[in-house]
């Protein structure tokens, strides 16, 4: 089924293993020179790996995650297929839903939203929202970069789902106001200056009494207790390249969406191995509550926005 479709989708036409020499025409993505290293990375950081899975031709390294999740620990990712086909889709998926990430279907909702109009932003491969549009919701996906919706419509194309792929800046949505039921926001907080102006854009185009689940790198994680304030794990660590990802604490991540309400928090997402040993007779979901690296914030429109628009017009 996977080389049935994809001999009739033309996003990765000519990309070449690693190894061989790059074709004239190929499509280039902002990542590794060869495609194959490229496919790593994206597999890791999806599934929520710290290391790329090893694909022939290409060498292993250690990587932090986008969201900084599980950085340091020791489990690596099983090996994956041929990059880009159904099945390595498919591999991504187990990945990141099973283990240490089973909490994701669960706080994401994924099978909650059937019928609804559902808005996805962020980084990634669409694993998530491509869980939504299974259970019956309708997904619109909107990224500003063309290269990473190409692949989060092949992943939806691979598996004969339908959605809606917006080109767009998310601090300026093609979108009517009032016209989303949910807005899930994924790896991407972290990542903009100007978080604010999203989130206004959220406010905009969710209908009255509608959800937002946001999902952002945790500050207070395992990292910040053990390794930050243990000065012999500060000086084993390696130093970060480029400037460090913004965490939030649940605080700040509540101020972030004050426009919301009935706002909750929940912080998930640890490995037994990342703790100390002194800690890990300690109840796994207790750790998490405390050391998890995810925050996961729940809040909704308020139905009095409805008034303040009509009493607008």
């Amino acid at each position: 089924m996977a080389d049935a479709i994809s001999g009739k989708l033309q996003l990765w036409e000519g990309w070449m293993t690693a190894g061989g020499p790059p074709s004239p025409d190929a499509r280039r993505l902002v990542g590794p020179h060869h495609a194959a290293e490229f496919a790593d990375r994206l597999y890791a950081g999806e599934a929520l790996f710290p290391e790329p899975c090893a694909l022939p031709g290409t060498r292993s390294a250690e990587h932090g995650t986008p969201g900084g999740v599980a950085a340091g620990s020791e489990s690596r990712a099983p090996s994956c297929g041929e990059p880009f086909t159904l099945q390595w889709f498919l591999d991504v998926e187990n990945a990141r839903h099973s283990k240490h990430a089973r909490w994701i279907p669960k706080l994401l909702e994924f099978a909650k939203h059937g019928g609804e109009r559902l808005l996805g932003l962020g980084n990634g491969l669409g694993t998530d929202w491509v869980q939504y549009a299974r259970h019956g919701a309708d997904v619109v996906v909107c990224s500003p970069s063309a290269e990473q919706l190409a692949l989060i419509h092949r992943n939806f194309q691979l598996r004969e789902l339908r959605g809606l792929f917006l080109h767009s800046d998310p601090t300026n949505l093609p979108l009517e106001s009032a016209s989303i039921d949910v807005v899930c926001v994924n790896g991407l907080l972290q990542e903009l200056a100007d978080p604010r102006a999203v989130v206004g854009e959220v406010y905009r185009v969710l209908k009255p009494g509608g959800k937002v689940l946001a999902a952002t790198p945790a500050r207070y994680d395992v990292h910040f207790w053990f390794r930050d304030w243990l000065p012999w794990r500060r000086w084993r660590a390696r130093p970060e390249t480029g400037a460090p990802p913004v965490r939030y604490s649940g605080r700040r991540l509540r101020r972030l969406f004050d426009r919301f309400v009935e706002h909750r928090v929940y912080k998930r997402h640890l490995r037994r191995s990342e703790t100390p040993y002194l800690f890990r007779c300690v109840p796994m979901p207790v750790l998490e509550r405390l050391l998890g690296h995810m925050l996961v914030l729940k809040a909704f429109k308020p139905l009095s926005a409805a008034i303040s628009a009509q009493a607008a017009a």
